[in-house]
This record gives structure tokens, C-alpha cells and sequence, in this order.
């Protein structure tokens, strides 16, 4: 009986380091909740530990669209897929999906805002009749301040939220507990 009560705890303390034990995400570019002002070439994910080829990732715009991209990559511990070379500014989700090294899968989001600036071009000058008093008008500066690069953001590591899902260490524990008081009201007997 003692034996059976020993064994139950020490389940209950081993289980809740095994349920910690999933991957999370370590790294995002752009960062969580980041306002760029570029689009980026790529979506790169980084994880804390090695994930399985499966794994994959969603882009989708703040109408819950999603985004077209190019193929996603894994190699290691990092995700990554291209992205088109134009969207519209605008709120964009990253919704993935992983499968890590200990076999289980592993899912969350984040946001980031694309705030990229508009071009556009001058008006051409409508023809005169003289050359003389037509005069050419300055075309806007369509360069970008490169100190206002992706990920100037409040999160400087772009490390995403801890997403870690205790339910089943909560679910075994609970069963741990009716069945140890179910031995001990058997005992009583």
C-alpha cells in the first residue's frame, strides 16, 4: 500500500518536468507585437529545441485571410518561408504549428504590424505651350530611414509569449489524488 502511495508521488513530480519539457518558440522575426517598417524577406521562427520537418506556419492578414508565401523550410531548430515582395500595411498574424523533438505538437500566434511607408508618384506637369514656363516638380524621396529597420520593438530578443499547456499534467495529478484516496478509504474498511 505504502509502496503504491510512494509510486503515485513520485509520479506526480516527475510528470509536471515532462509536460514542461515541450518546444517553445524562442525567437521570431519580426518580433512579437513589432511594428515594421520594411517588409521582411522572410518569416524566420527560431525554437528552443530541434523540430520535425512537419511543422509549418500560417501568414494572415487582420481580415483572417491568409497570405500566400513561399515554401517553408526547416532546418534544426529554426522555421522559415519567404514572403511576398509587396503586402499592404495592416496588422499580419503568424500562426504555426510544430512538432518537436519529444514527438508532441506544438501550436501558437503572434502579430506584428507592417507600417511601411507609401510611395507615391508625382503628377506628371500637364503640357504648356511654351517650354519655357513649364518647370519639372521634385519627385518625392522614396528612401526609407535605415534606422527604423524590422524589429524596433519594446520585445529586443522577439521571444514569444510562453505558451506552455499544463492540462495534462493537471488531468494525470488529478488522477493521482482520487486514486490515492481511494486506497486509503479502502484501507479504512
Amino acid at each position: 500500500m505504502k509502496r503504491i502511495l510512494l509510486i503515485c508521488l513520485a509520479a506526480l513530480w516527475l510528470l509536471p518536468s515532462v509536460a514542461l519539457a515541450h518546444s517553445k518558440l524562442e525567437e521570431a522575426v519580426p518580433a512579437q507585437d513589432a511594428t515594421v517598417n520594411v517588409l521582411p524577406e522572410r518569416i524566420e521562427l527560431t525554437y528552443n529545441t530541434k523540430i520535425e520537418k512537419l511543422s509549418n506556419f500560417k501568414l494572415l492578414n487582420a481580415a483572417g485571410e491568409e497570405i500566400e508565401k513561399d515554401k517553408v523550410e526547416v532546418d534544426g531548430m529554426k522555421m522559415s518561408g519567404g514572403l511576398p515582395d509587396t503586402l499592404p500595411n495592416g496588422i499580419y498574424t503568424v500562426k504555426w504549428v510544430i512538432i518537436g523533438a519529444d514527438g508532441h505538437s506544438v501550436e501558437g500566434d503572434y502579430a506584428f504590424t507592417l507600417d511601411a511607408p507609401v510611395v507615391t508618384e508625382a503628377p506628371s506637369p500637364e503640357p504648356t505651350a511654351t517650354a519655357e514656363t513649364a518647370t519639372p516638380s521634385p519627385s518625392p524621396s522614396s528612401e526609407t530611414d535605415p534606422s527604423t529597420n524590422a524589429g524596433s520593438d519594446n520585445n529586443p530578443s522577439g521571444a514569444a509569449s510562453d505558451d506552455t499547456n499544463y492540462t495534462p499534467a493537471i488531468i494525470i495529478g488529478a488522477i493521482i489524488v482520487v486514486a490515492a484516496l481511494v486506497l486509503l478509504m479502502r484501507r479504512r474498511k
